[in-house]
């Protein structure tokens, strides 16, 4: 009997250590000391005391009421993680706090198709929140979408089997007994969404199930598809027959007497009004485009980064904690250091995006700032992961290398390219084959550069002759400039409204008062938030220098 007194005597008192601590009036507490030295006093505490279970929901309370969720969302968890023999220590309005907020970052990840909504979802149904079954429906689909992005072949069986198990008739294509005609339409969709290898296995299944004349819009995509998987270009295997090549998609294979379409880009929409310098108002720019935010709270970012780096890094703090989703918030800070030539900084943001979420865009973004700050194998590490779930690998691979050259990192940039071009489709080859050139020069394999130049020669025929023309004016202008080149950079800049690299060169040459270079540098600006990162990131190191 005293064994069991013993134990019973035990259990009261850690049932007493563990006992939800009584609330702190967060309100008096800031109408006495006012908000931010309230914030101040609670931090100190939980700094002072990791295990504070009553400064830690306090601070929950305080950053849910003044707008900062994923401060709240931190300290919340952070009860969580602490636990105890009998739970959790919070009161039922701090679980109803986190499963709002939960809720709401599982809602903003399943808007912009991430697969980690679906465990938000999934843990805010747990702590309480109402939850649709669409909702629910809708993150599966999503981490559906990733699978059949991913380059393992276990990895797109699991997404079609998702699909499969779905009640949405447009995947019928997925089923096992699915018509030529069904395996078609949803190798097309595939595309559609990005799952290039998954939308080949699809469409040449289609093709190879059927006979002359086919569908055009379902030959079209065939013919892409396989223009883009098979290494035509490097001569590694034969075009198709003659009489497969038709429309104008036949134009990606070599031979073919015309030009391959463009693919259909929407024209740049206007630059927001951002009252910054231009520095500042690109490099924010190109950061919220990138990470799928608003430009605006970043200009103070940016500006204050320009006076000095921790004005920048304290207010990027609080932009993450006001952030419904601190991932996205990490991953624009990230591409803001990128912007303003501090890869350290990007790095650090990069790695909080990707513990936070993470999302092949992220897990890129991280690659390339650990290769701009000269961690080349990092680099090709998180590439190897990046690029396994971007459903074109060759495009992180080539993005990446660039990255690594820019780094002077040459072995690891030409490993990156190498990569990028054994996976390359016709549109990747190009840059890809320009960095394992530029890289072989570097490391003095002369020899190795000029047979890279064969390959890249078999490419020429793709280019367009008003692209060569704009590529003429920037040599004669670096030969020789003149008010001459001068004046042909700015006719070649207005045939080619995307053209970075013209304009970058008129900015260097058209003197401050000139109206045409005000009127290029807002050019940049709206050219930071391309769709194109690559082509993002090179408009803002145009205004850097």
């Amino acid at each position: 009997m005293s064994a069991v007194r013993a134990l019973l005597v035990v259990l009261l008192v850690a049932g007493c250590g563990v006992r939800t601590p009584a609330r702190l009036d967060v309100a008096a507490l800031i109408s006495k000391r006012g908000e931010v030295e309230t914030r101040r006093a609670l931090t100190i505490r939980v700094l002072d005391d990791p295990r504070d279970v009553q400064a830690r929901l306090a601070l929950a309370e305080l950053a849910d009421k003044t707008g900062r969720p994923s401060e709240a969302i931190d300290q919340l968890e952070a009860v969580v993680r602490l636990g105890g023999p009998l739970g959790t220590r919070w009161h039922d309005d701090d679980r109803a706090r986190l499963a709002r907020l939960v809720l709401a970052r599982g809602r903003a990840r399943l808007q912009r198709g991430a697969p980690t909504a679906l465990g938000d979802l999934e843990r805010a149904r747990s702590l309480g929140a109402t939850v649709t079954v669409a909702e629910i429906e809708q993150a599966r689909v999503a981490i559906a979408i990733a699978q059949l992005k991913h380059t393992d072949a276990k990895e797109r069986a699991k997404g079609r089997a998702a699909l499969v198990a779905h009640p949405n008739a447009n995947w019928i294509g997925a089923k096992p007994n699915a018509s030529p005609v069904d395996r078609g339409l949803f190798g097309a969709w595939l595309w559609s969404v990005g799952a290039r290898r998954a939308a080949y296995d699809e469409l040449a299944a289609w093709h190879g199930a059927t006979k002359p004349p086919r569908d055009d819009k379902l030959q079209a995509a065939y013919l892409r598809a396989l223009a883009w998987w098979s290494p035509l270009w490097l001569g590694e295997v034969k075009p198709p027959p003659a009489e497969d090549l038709v429309g104008p998609e036949r134009c990606w294979f070599p031979g073919a007497d015309c030009v391959p379409p463009e693919a259909e880009e929407a024209p740049l929409a206007p630059a927001p009004a951002l009252a910054a310098e231009p520095r500042a108002a690109v490099a924010a720019r190109y950061a919220a485009v990138r990470a799928g935010v608003d430009a605006q709270p970043l200009v103070a970012i940016a500006t204050g980064f320009a006076r000095d780096p921790a004005i920048a890094e304290r207010l990027g703090r609080d932009y993450v904690a006001s952030a419904v989703d601190a991932a996205p918030a990490h991953a624009a800070l990230g591409a803001l250091f990128d912007a303003v030539g501090d890869p350290g900084r990007a790095r650090a943001a990069w790695q909080a995006a990707v513990d936070a979420s993470a999302e092949p865009a992220f897990v890129r973004g991280l690659a390339e700032a650990s290769a701009r700050g000269g961690d080349g194998p990092a680099a090709l590490v998180f590439a190897t992961q990046a690029s396994a779930g971007w459903g074109d690998p060759a495009v992180v691979w080539a993005a990446v290398a660039a990255a690594l050259l820019d780094g002077n990192q040459p072995v690891d940039a030409l490993t990156a390219a190498r990569n990028a071009i054994d996976l390359a489709g016709p549109e990747v080859l190009p840059r890809a084959l320009d960095t394992a050139i530029a890289a072989s020069r570097v490391l003095g394999r002369g020899a190795q550069a000029d047979a890279l130049l064969v390959q890249q020669a078999q490419l020429a025929p793709r280019t367009k002759l008003d692209e060569a023309d704009a590529r003429a004016a920037l040599v004669a202008h670096r030969e020789q400039p003149t008010a001459s080149t001068v004046a042909r950079l700015w006719v070649a800049s207005r045939a080619h409204p995307r053209d970075v690299e013209l304009r970058a060169a008129l900015v260097a040459a058209l003197d401050v008062g000139d109206p045409r270079r005000a009127t290029v540098i807002d050019e940049l600006v709206v050219l930071a938030g391309d769709p194109d990162p690559d082509r993002g990131l090179a408009a803002v190191a145009a205004l850097r220098h």
